[in-house]
C-alpha cells in the first residue's frame, strides 16, 4: 500500500511507480534478437521510446533506443527519405543485425531510490525514463519522468 500523502521528499521509486500505476513491464528483447524484432517490441509498446535487452533471467543488460534503431537504418540504408511511407519502409527493412551490437549500456535506478535522487539523475545526465531493477538486476518497470512530474505536482 502506498501512502499517497508522504511528502515526494521521502517518496521511492516503488512509490512512484504505484500512484503513477506504471508497473507495466517495458519492452524486451533478448540479446540475441535481430534489429527488426527490437523495432517489432518498440511498436508493440507505445508507452516507451526504448527496448530494454534482457538475459534469460530478466537481468538487465542494455537498452536500445528508438533513436539508435532509426540512426542504424539510416546508416544501412545510406539515405533518409521524408515522409511516413519512407519512415515505415525504412522500418521494415532493418537489418539483421543484433541487438547486443546497438545496445547501449543502461543507466538503471533500484525500486528502493529515492525519487529525489533519481530526478537529480535524469536532469544531470539529460534523461527522460530509466529502467528500474531489482535487487538482482532484474528489469521490473519503467520509470518515466512524466511520472515524476505528476508527483511533484501534487505538492
Amino acid at each position: 500500500m502506498v501512502d499517497e500523502e508522504k511528502p515526494i521528499k521521502e517518496m521511492r521509486v516503488r512509490d512512484v511507480l504505484a500512484l503513477a500505476g506504471r508497473r507495466k513491464r517495458p519492452a524486451t528483447v533478448s540479446p540475441d534478437a535481430n534489429l527488426s524484432e527490437a523495432t517489432d517490441a518498440l511498436l508493440k509498446n507505445r508507452e516507451t521510446r526504448k527496448v530494454y535487452v534482457v538475459d534469460k533471467d530478466d537481468k538487465l543488460l542494455g537498452t536500445v533506443t528508438l533513436e539508435t534503431l532509426l540512426r542504424h537504418t539510416g546508416y544501412r540504408l545510406g539515405v533518409r527519405g521524408t515522409g511516413m511511407t519512407s519512415f515505415i519502409r525504412m522500418l521494415a527493412e532493418i537489418s539483421d543485425d543484433k541487438v547486443s551490437e546497438a545496445m547501449a549500456k543502461p543507466v538503471k535506478v533500484l525500486e528502493d531510490e529515492l525519487i529525489l535522487n533519481v530526478t537529480k539523475l535524469m536532469v544531470e545526465n539529460h534523461l527522460n525514463d530509466l529502467p528500474v531493477v531489482d535487487d538482482k538486476g532484474r528489469l521490473v518497470a519503467e520509470l518515466n519522468g512524466l511520472d515524476i512530474l505528476l508527483m511533484a505536482k501534487r505538492v
